[in-house]
C-alpha cells in the first residue's frame, strides 16, 4: 500500500523492508484472501436473514434474493480486487486519502497488537503450567492428609 502512495519510500525505506516475511508464502496469502472474501459472504447473508426474520415479524414482506445478490457484490468485489493485487503483485492503498504516516501508524498499531497477543498466548501457556503444578501439589497433600487421618484413626482405636 506504501508503494501505491509513494513509489519512491522502497528506496527510503530499502527494499528488505518490503518483502515478505518468512512466515508468510503466496499460498498461506491466498488462503487468507479466501478466508476473508467468504467471511464477508457469510456475514452478508447473516445480516440479510436476520433483516428478512424482523420483516417477517412485523408482517412486512421481504426482500427479494435480487438485493442479497447486490448485498454479495461487495464480497465479488473484494475478490476481483484480491485476484488482481496476485496478479499485478501490487497492493493498492484504500481508504480515504490515504497517507504515508497514516500506514505507517496503523503499522506500529498492528504491530503492538501482535507483541500484546504473543504475550498474552505466553502467560496462558505459563498459567497452564503452573495450574498443573498446582494441581499436583494439592493431589500430593490430599494423598499425605488422607494418609495421616488413617493413621490418626488407628491410634485412636
Amino acid at each position: 500500500m506504501m508503494l501505491d502512495v509513494d513509489p519512491k519510500i522502497k528506496k527510503k525505506k530499502g527494499a528488505s523492508f518490503f518483502e515478505l516475511d518468512e512466515d508468510l508464502d503466496e499460498e498461506w496469502i491466498k488462503e487468507h484472501q479466501n478466508f476473508l472474501v467468504e467471511e464477508q459472504r457469510q456475514k452478508i447473508r447473516k445480516k440479510f436473514e436476520k433483516e428478512n426474520e424482523k420483516l417477517r415479524a412485523e408482517g412486512e414482506k421481504e426482500m427479494k434474493a435480487k438485493e442479497l445478490d447486490e448485498r454479495l457484490e461487495a464480497a465479488k468485489e473484494l475478490e476481483n480486487r484480491f485476484k488482481k493485487e496476485n496478479k499485478t503483485k501490487k497492493v493498492e492503498a484504500e481508504g480515504r486519502s490515504p497517507t504515508i504516516e497514516k500506514l505507517e501508524n496503523s503499522l506500529v498499531r498492528l504491530d503492538q497488537r501482535i507483541e500484546t497477543m504473543a504475550l498474552q498466548a505466553e502467560d496462558k501457556e505459563n498459567n497452564k503450567e503452573v495450574a498443573l503444578g498446582t494441581s499436583k501439589i494439592v493431589s500430593q497433600l490430599r494423598s499425605t492428609e488422607s494418609s495421616h487421618s488413617r493413621f490418626s484413626v488407628r491410634n485412636k482405636c
